[in-house]
């Protein structure tokens, strides 16, 4: 039987923010794999198909642009992967290649789809929709559905999948048969992140586990936590290294140090191999940390520990559910900080019940905190989330207009707020995150930190660009060495 060619593919993200510079992005940017993408395609290789990605971020691709390169590949199935903010726009993808093709079968994942598959599943364009982990679904769909010329992978006898849109896992898919993510598919030099130390790398992003135990109302988690042989997961890393030129690498897990023995012994392992010129960054929880986890990180090479504060008033971390207090953030930003990291950190303002008091908390909390990079948003109540509930109730929350609930493309974390609260409204809501990332880049500690790493080598315009923001709205002018940094344009999504 002929192999199945399975095209996996998503949508450029940087358009959804077109809100800045214009409807334009910046041509030297920071562009993150498409690690879950890479994973279906190397468990679906080793079920017998071929498979291609089709990435329309690096090239800012439109979606037809994104489909036509699809089509010409001539695919048996083409699966889509998708957010809630990118949904609407990964539809119409999926439409321009049902219009080129409609013998094509299209699959669309991810977690918009998980959360709201019979949503996904009215469309016309999509005919599967899986809701979960996508690997095994995506090999009964290849397995029993009719592509283009009738390609199909073999299957057992009696084998059958319900005649609906929607897939469901038969069970979570189990880690340790994993394969090797599909990462010869890529050109890393396509794919580069911003190393605080040195500026633009070819940049990887790698998980070694999948999931969260956390229940954090603003988060739509997958329950539990699985994870990968942990020799996998090193050796992988090792692969990119030496095979993919790759020198920076985002640990894209939820909580990497989730398991404190067995992140001691990764990066052990990683040690030994001696990555010398590797630089690693890494999501944690500000109560998982301590001195010995992070002096071991750091000498493997971590320049950055991220962080989800979130607020600085203790009713709204409470309320949030998120586990954690402001002592511990407090003590978290100044061990990684003494350990010779950047503490990055994440905020957001317009929590159910916020007040003025509470967001004004949280601005003065960030300048308190050895922190020297923070990312502020205004509250986006994703579907699937405890706090798309409460504001679909109205309960401390709401959308500024009822339709939003549902209307997708104004799912934003930057630009036009959708929610107010009973004391602020959505422009309080978005003053107050303007004038919190405005108050902490213009604080001293943190030019004096950004000038640092300018003098160091770091020259990525993409990455200054919080700072410069801040001074502009504070002081009218850019930073002093704006001009020195990489020379890079505003582009627009093109064919």
């Amino acid at each position: 039987m002929t192999r199945p060619k399975l095209a996996l593919a998503r949508v450029n993200y940087s358009q959804l923010y077109k809100v800045y510079d214009g409807g334009k992005t910046y041509k030297q940017r920071d562009i993150l794999t498409p690690y879950q993408l890479l994973n279906l395609a190397g468990t679906a290789r080793e079920q017998g198909a071929e498979a291609a990605i089709f990435d329309g971020e690096p090239d800012l691709l439109t979606e037809e642009a994104l489909a036509k390169r699809i089509l010409d590949w001539r695919p048996d199935f083409v699966g889509f992967t998708s957010t809630t903010p990118d949904i609407e726009q990964t539809l119409e993808a999926c439409r321009f290649v049902k219009e080129g093709d409609a013998s094509i079968v299209t699959i669309l994942g991810g977690v918009h789809a998980t959360v709201l598959p019979e949503d996904v599943a009215r469309h016309s364009c999509v005919d599967y929709v899986v809701a979960g982990d996508g690997e095994e679904p995506l090999a009964r769909i290849m397995a029993q559905a009719k592509g283009r010329g009738g390609a199909g992978t073999s299957r057992a006898a009696g084998d059958t999948m319900p005649l609906a849109k929607i897939v469901r896992p038969q069970g979570p898919f189990d880690l340790s048969k994993q394969p090797m993510p599909a990462h010869d598919l890529l050109d890393y030099r396509d794919y580069p992140f911003t190393d605080l130390t040195r500026g633009r790398m070819n940049t990887a992003s790698v998980m070694s586990s999948r999931g969260c135990p956390f229940s954090c109302s603003f988060c739509a988690r997958t329950p539990g936590v699985r994870y990968r042989d942990a020799g996998e997961f090193v050796a992988e890393i090792e692969y990119l290294y030496r095979e993919k030129g790759v020198r920076y690498f985002f640990v894209y897990d939820d909580v990497f140090v989730m398991k404190r023995a067995r992140v001691l012994s990764i990066l052990e392992h990683l040690r030994r191999l001696n990555l010398s010129d590797a630089h690693f960054q890494c999501q944690a929880r500000a109560n998982l940390l301590d001195e010995e986890l992070l002096a071991a990180l750091r000498a493997t090479n971590f320049v950055r520990v991220s962080i989800g504060i979130e607020s600085g008033s203790e009713a709204m971390l409470e309320r949030c559910n998120k586990g954690v207090t402001k002592p511990h953030c407090r003590t978290a930003c100044t061990l990684i900080r003494a350990a010779g990291m950047e503490p990055r950190a994440s905020f957001i303002i317009g929590f159910p019940y916020e007040t003025r008091a509470t967001a004004e908390a949280t601005i003065a909390f960030s300048q308190e905190l050895d922190l020297l990079h923070a990312n502020f948003t205004v509250m986006t109540p994703y579907p699937g989330t405890i706090v798309y509930d409460m504001a679909c109730r109205q309960e401390g929350l709401r959308f500024v207009k009822p339709e939003y609930a549902r209307e997708w493309s104004v799912f934003r974390r930057w630009g036009e707020p959708i929610v107010e609260t009973d004391e602020l409204s959505s422009r309080d809501l978005e003053a107050l995150r303007e004038r919190a990332v405005t108050e902490f880049y213009t604080q001293d500690k943190v030019f004096r930190y950004y000038e640092s790493l300018f003098r160091g080598g770091n020259r990525s315009r993409y990455f200054y660009r919080p700072l410069n923001f801040a001074w502009q709205r504070k002081f009218g002018r850019d930073i002093p060495f704006w001009d020195h940094l990489d020379a890079t344009e505003l582009i627009e999504a093109h064919s």
